[in-house]
């Protein structure tokens, strides 16, 4: 394909079509592609006078494109024209079907290497069709030629220079020259300049001795243009044997020389085709093939000529298969579908077969001929996109689309048989951190472990299904009883806690699992994976580690969940949130040393929102890197106004969730954070929970020496609850720790909790830490911290957690202590 192949391309996707374009040009197909994305643009691209796609490649799944009509429509009005599916997902069904309406082949978007050899394959398939179909003209043409010409008569004088002394009318028609114009002159003034031609000399040679002779030319028009002159001319002598004229019959055959050329290029185009072909006679014994055809079929030439077709057979049809289609043979003059016919070499393969027949001019069948292409890499891909289409490409396991249908199935076939089925929805814990601390080629290994061991957890029957992420689903068929999904409940949990080898390193995983039974919780299928999530949540909630059966109630705050996130991703840009302020006081004067900045959310139904209610979700959903970045600028530039104002509120401290933490960016925020507001570092103070930093320590140790080294505080946030290690808490950068308020409550009667406390304010003199009691609220709570040598504290019976409008004549009011005093 030496000239610019004009490529008409079906395709909504700007991107995808991007990726076509390109691929096409890295593999060096000189071709002009031109996107059509919608049902109005193809119309027009079509109807274009000069346009003449030679090739059509289209998306199959097309929001405004009915595929299956255009590809009918192409058929009847560019029927030489091949069409290739470049696709996603298309079942073998439907590409059957496609191939029967006219599309020469299918190629996956997802593997492009197939897409050029495609193409050549089917231009070169519809130049073979279109030369046949030409040479059939032009011989049809040339034979009514022949049988009404009047071949041209010319006498010239012999000897001198030749004149034309006569011309009959046949020679203006051939030539375009009248008579008058011919009259006198030699008449190889056709030849133009074109005088080197072989047989010119030859003609010469004999003319001269007086010979008759034979040749063929290439003349020219009076219009300029070229036409081929067999002429056959001999002698006419005079009594005494002299040469007195020569008389010329010249006869234009250009129409049968350009029928000759479209025939060696026919013959050309049959024996250098991609795809087979043969010829057989009405018994249908070969009369002839290609040599795609030996190459597809595995045998020579020699081996099938005079052979009859039966010989190809592969015996996996039965007899009213061909009994159908020597039935639409003879009916309609051609076949065409899908055969399983047997190589040479015993393989049994499918083919694309088109059977014609060839009448004569009366109308009578006199041969038939086969087209055929081998289209075993079109089952391949086709199977091949029908298994990724229902498995995840990770770990091989049925996807959604898979479960979902399976688990129709299971449901039909249990209402029928009166069984029961279980679906259990699996999330691993802390799937994130495991991701964002060793990355995710470490979670996609652990995540296809996982999935070996969940298929040897289940029967064969049973069906594991992998739908994204850490999210695993579980279909148990024909169970007895509930206790029976409890048992692989078990079972799962004990093989997960396993530890799992994963370059050279073992990690240890744990799995939450809701459980809902048909009928009892469910008879749908998408009714029972929701509540089978539920109930995972239930457990999530709990603790994690464990199982449990769906209740309706989990519905409702499932729902409840649902439409909290919904509304939270709405929540920044509409302004939605705001921070209260809670004072840090010493016990002794009741100096201000700080403020901790707490988000509210003004829901606009729900009213004023606490953390509680909403900040656990956002973690879920990614939400809060976002949240966390308008609370610290809030609360910075808050700060920075008190400053201005002369209010001396100590030290402004502000949350940071452990998903900022993780993500490496959280010291250049809070520098340019820092730098953008004008807030002294030395005024901002950072809270980081204690379950956290001793889940992640290693990772968090540099992250928040870092931080530190920008000059702000760093406090440990309910400090208690997270079972630290005191060889790393000597090695963390902290500034301070948080009592948790759950220790504080109940003091001083409490005796576990007072000894906690205690404990807590100890070890913190003991590192020369300094240490604040949350959520005091009563004096005798205040008393025993302050006996027990806790300075400083924060809670309801001092101040409660205020707008900054209402916080900030309260302060005024206070006496302020520095930063460097608390």
């Amino acid at each position: 394909m030496n000239d610019v192949l004009p490529i008409l391309v079906i395709e909504d996707n700007e991107q995808d079509f991007r990726l076509l374009e390109r691929h096409l040009s890295r593999s060096h197909l000189n071709c002009e592609c031109t996107r059509v994305g919608t049902a109005a643009a193809l119309d027009s691209a079509l109807a274009r006078p000069d346009a003449h796609w030679q090739l059509i490649l289209s998306d199959y799944n097309l929001p405004d494109i009915d595929i299956r009509r255009v590809v009918a429509r192409l058929a009847r009005s560019h029927p030489d024209t091949p069409i290739i599916l470049v696709s996603g997902t298309i079942g073998e069904e439907t590409a059957v079907d496609l191939l029967r309406a006219g599309v020469a082949d299918f190629v996956s978007k997802s593997n492009l290497t197939r897409l050029v050899p495609s193409i050549g394959r089917a231009v070169a398939a519809a130049d073979t069709r279109r030369a046949q179909q030409h040479a059939e003209r032009e011989l049809q043409l040339r034979d009514r030629a022949l049988s009404a010409a009047v071949n041209g008569v010319i006498i010239t004088l012999a000897g001198g220079d030749m004149p034309v002394v006569y011309v009959n009318p046949a020679i203006e028609h051939i030539t375009g020259y009248p008579a008058d114009e011919i009259l006198g002159r030699n008449f190889r003034f056709l030849q133009n300049d074109d005088r080197q031609q072989p047989d010119i000399a030859r003609v010469h040679e004999a003319l001269a001795r007086g010979d008759a002779c034979r040749a063929v030319l290439r003349n020219y028009r009076k219009d300029g243009s070229l036409f081929w002159n067999r002429m056959s001319i001999w002698p006419v002598k005079d009594p005494q044997g002299q040469t007195t004229h020569f008389v010329g019959i010249q006869e234009d055959i250009t129409e049968q020389r350009q029928a000759d050329e479209r025939l060696r290029q026919a013959a050309a185009v049959f024996d250098s085709s991609t795809e087979g072909m043969m010829i057989t006679d009405l018994s249908a014994n070969i009369i002839e093939v290609n040599r795609a055809f030996t190459e597809i079929t595995g045998y020579t030439h020699d081996e099938v000529i005079g052979q009859s077709t039966r010989l190809l057979r592969s015996g996996q049809h039965p007899p009213s298969f061909y009994q159908a289609l020597w039935r639409s043979l003879g009916d309609s003059g051609q076949w065409r579908g899908e055969v399983w016919n047997r190589r040479k070499n015993g393989e049994v393969y499918p083919q694309w077969l088109t059977l014609s027949t060839v009448r004569d001019d009366t109308g009578a069948p006199v041969f038939y001929t086969g087209v055929f292409s081998d289209i075993t890499s079109v089952k391949e891909s086709a199977q091949q996109l029908e298994h990724l289409a229902h498995h995840d490409p990770l770990t091989d396991l049925p996807n959604r689309m898979l479960l979902n249908a399976r688990l129709d199935h299971a449901i039909d076939h249990a209402r029928r048989s009166g069984a029961s089925l279980a679906v259990l929805f699996l999330d691993l814990d802390r799937f994130k951190n495991i991701n964002d601390v060793y990355g995710h080629p470490f979670g996609d290994a652990l995540l296809r472990q996982v999935a070996d061991r969940l298929r040897a957890c289940v029967r064969l029957d049973d069906t594991v299904a992998r739908l994204g992420g850490d999210e695993f689903v579980v279909l148990l068929e024909d169970i007895k009883e509930p206790h029976s999904a409890v048992l692989v409940a078990e079972k799962i949990q004990l093989a997960l806690n396993q530890p799992f080898a994963i370059e050279l390193r073992e990690q240890f995983v744990t799995t939450s699992i809701g459980i809902s039974i048909f009928p009892r919780d469910g008879t749908e299928a998408a009714e029972l994976i929701r509540n089978a999530d539920a109930a995972m949540y239930q457990v999530k909630e709990g603790g994690r580690f464990g199982f449990a059966f769906y209740t309706p109630e989990l519905t409702q705050k499932a729902a409840e969940r649902v439409r909290i996130e919904n509304d939270l991703h709405k929540a920044l840009d509409l302004d939605q949130f705001e921070l209260h302020y809670q004072p840090q006081v010493k016990f002794s004067n009741g100096q201000v040393t700080g403020v901790e900045a707490l988000v509210r959310w003004r829901h606009p139904d729900r009213g004023l929102l606490y953390p509680s209610a909403f900040i656990p979700i956002a973690e879920e959903s990614g939400l809060m890197p976002r949240i966390g970045r308008w609370i610290l600028r809030a609360a910075c530039q808050q700060a920075r106004q008190w400053l201005d104002e002369g209010i001396d509120f100590g030290r402004m401290g502000v949350n940071i969730a452990a998903s900022q933490l993780r993500r490496g960016d959280l010291v250049a925020l809070i520098r340019d954070t820092l730098a953008s507001t004008g807030l002294p570092a030395d005024r901002l103070e950072l809270e980081v929970t204690e379950g956290f930093i001793m889940q992640q320590a290693i990772e968090a140790i540099p992250r928040l020496d870092a931080l530190r080294q920008l000059g702000v505080a760093i406090a440990i946030d309910d400090f208690g609850t997270g079972y630290s290690s005191l060889s790393y808490l000597k090695r963390l950068p902290v500034t301070r720790l948080k009592i948790d308020q759950s220790f504080v409550r109940d003091i001083p009667d409490d005796k576990e909790d007072a000894a906690i406390t205690r404990a807590i304010i100890a070890l913190a003199a003991s590192m020369g830490l300094d240490v604040i009691a949350e959520g005091v609220e009563s004096a005798e709570q205040a008393a025993f911290l302050v006996a027990e040598g806790c300075h400083l504290a924060q809670g309801h019976h001092f101040s409660r957690a205020e707008p900054a409008s209402r916080l900030t004549p309260w302060m005024r009011r206070q006496p302020t202590a520095s930063p460097a005093n608390t």
